[in-house]
């Protein structure tokens, strides 16, 4: 009996974990047309460090300003007419710690959700792409957009 409890209470703990360890983006739920601060918060789940993030913003978002982060470095991937549709950050993060990222962005007057895609890459040459749908192992963030009250 004291095996299965324990056992419960591991699944329980790795979920946890699972639930609340992967890229994330704050705020969750945002208005149409507002301007706003993104915070892209990125936790080193590995036991190596994380020496490179990929992002990918949503088309219908307009991101212009980032916040610079000692000891990282931000390169932007625009498109052809110079918006900023992603951006790379290079940098160290040692296992287990966590760093946030902030972006400001102006949103669409339209939509349900802005969904961000992001790759996470490792010092030992592995990655995790955070590019699925919500409730898989690896999701993209979303933030959901509603009219302002």
């Amino acid at each position: 009996m004291t095996r299965r409890f324990m056992f419960a209470g591991f699944v329980m703990t790795l979920g946890a974990h699972l639930a609340f360890s992967h890229i994330r983006i704050y705020p969750t739920e945002s208005t149409f047309g507002a301007r706003e601060k993104y915070t892209m918060r990125v936790p080193n789940e590995k036991q190596v460090a994380c020496v490179r993030i990929e992002g990918e913003f949503p088309a219908e978002v307009n991101i212009y300003d980032f916040e610079f982060k000692p000891g990282w470095k931000i390169e932007f991937k625009k498109d052809d007419k110079g918006k900023i549709i992603g951006a790379v950050w290079s940098g160290t993060m040692a296992p287990y710690e966590f760093v946030e990222f902030g972006m400001l962005g102006l949103n669409p007057k339209e939509g349900s959700s802005l969904v961000w895609k992001f790759v996470q890459y490792y010092d030992d040459g592995s990655k995790e792409e955070f590019t699925g749908p919500v409730g898989s192992r690896l999701p993209s963030p979303v933030t959901a957009l509603k009219p302002a009250k």
